[in-house]
């Protein structure tokens, strides 16, 4: 008998529902959720949900919600004898989790509590001489002052998420490659900060999980499937279906920025010609010099600006035609620096997709625009340790 094909020991079976049942009070949030409803939703008999919730309540994972802030409805509320359901809410101070994303300008942190509540924030720039070792000594810096200044004990924080930018290999917990940070190249930057911290790290690319927040907590309603675009110092993309990541494979995050628009084009900073990136990023290096994101000096008002939005849009419209035939999302963000700028491009990009349309383009997905929100990309960092940790 294979290892994976040995059955279930009652142990297993017993963590495995806590977790179910910890995620299940954890999405509830501020509203809460009684025994009763947990019931209703797993299928799990009372007395094992009794259990399971006298368990995490002794744990100091969960805790009873006050009567007059819970959200159950009245006429749900009553149980045997008619008496009324409580409601449990995890308890916010029983955990902590850090989150951190960063790119070749500036690094930021953030700190949260089990509740998804920030309690913490910093944002530190980085001049462009630092290299790979400098920065990791800076985030560990940051870290260590985010502790002091929350005063969280460190036995209560799980581990710290990582936002980083280019290729990251999520299994190998390491950048493949960041050609804008010198000696970012196959470099174990998770390995090293658990030494230097003697906390968990978790690391992915910063574009996804800044898609996978967007996702699960942006003002829109979710769609089933989103392509992300991130543009930024670069362009970067990401694509979550059902609330899943897509990552390769050999457990790569895509990079759409360097897909090939033209084999002879200008000079890639990944060393390739002719890159997607390198075509847009062509088109603002006066702000890039500054280290500004792209496009974050142009008025989409101004006439001025017609020609190198109008050029952007027809670059990123043939890059959300290569990724609809590659993954078939049912709808596209496009996140820049201005709530402006994403929503112009989003529209001149959906105008081309129309006009442009192939025979292989029968689904028309919806483009929309967003600015860059920082707490949402922090959150989305530290939610690599809390998924970890309720998995």
């Amino acid at each position: 008998m294979s290892p994976s094909s040995k059955p279930l020991r009652v142990s297993d079976v017993r963590k495995r529902n806590e977790k179910l049942v910890l995620r299940l009070v954890h999405a509830a949030g501020e509203s809460g959720l009684s025994q009763s409803e947990v019931v209703l939703t797993t299928g799990l008999k009372p007395p094992t949900i009794f259990r399971i919730f006298s368990y995490l309540e002794a744990e100091g994972f969960i805790e009873p919600l006050a009567a007059e802030l819970s959200s159950i409805d009245d006429r749900s509320r009553q149980e045997k004898k008619g008496r009324r359901p409580v409601a449990y809410v995890v308890k916010k101070n029983a955990y902590y989790f850090i989150g951190i994303e960063f790119w070749v300008e500036r690094i930021s942190i953030g700190v949260f509590d089990f509740m998804g509540t920030s309690i913490y924030s910093q944002t530190k720039s980085l001049s462009r001489s630092e290299d790979a070792d400098r920065v990791v000594e800076l985030i560990a810096s940051l870290v260590e002052k985010a502790i002091a200044a929350t005063s969280v004990p460190k036995a209560l924080i799980v581990g710290v998420g990582i936002g980083a930018p280019g290729q990251v290999d999520v299994g190998e917990r390491v950048i493949v490659s960041y050609p804008r940070i010198p000696g970012m190249k196959r470099y174990p930057i998770a390995g090293i900060l658990e030494k230097k911290l003697g906390l968990r790290i978790f690391l992915h690319n910063n574009c996804t999980v800044i898609a996978q927040s967007e996702y699960r907590y942006g003002s829109s309603k979710p769609e089933e499937s989103m392509f992300m675009l991130l543009l930024r110092s670069g362009v970067n993309g990401a694509f979550v279906d059902e609330g899943r990541v897509f990552l390769s494979p050999k457990g790569t995050t895509i990079e759409m920025g360097h897909i090939c628009i033209d084999y002879e084009g200008p000079l890639c900073v990944c060393g390739a010609r002719g890159c997607l990136e390198a075509f847009i990023t062509s088109m603002d290096s006066e702000n890039l010099r500054k280290g500004n994101w792209l496009f974050e000096g142009l008025d989409p008002k101004d006439p001025s600006s017609d020609a190198t939005l109008s050029a952007a849009a027809g670059y990123i419209s043939g890059a959300l035609q290569t990724a609809s035939r590659l993954f078939r999302p049912t709808s596209f963000l496009l996140i820049a620096n201005s709530e402006a700028i994403a929503m112009e491009l989003a529209q001149r990009t959906t105008e081309k997709l129309s006009r442009e349309a192939s025979s292989f383009d029968v689904i028309k997905p919806r483009v929309f625009g967003r600015a860059y929100n920082l707490k949402l990309a922090l959150r989305g960092a530290a939610d690599l340790v809390l998924d970890s940790f309720l998995s």
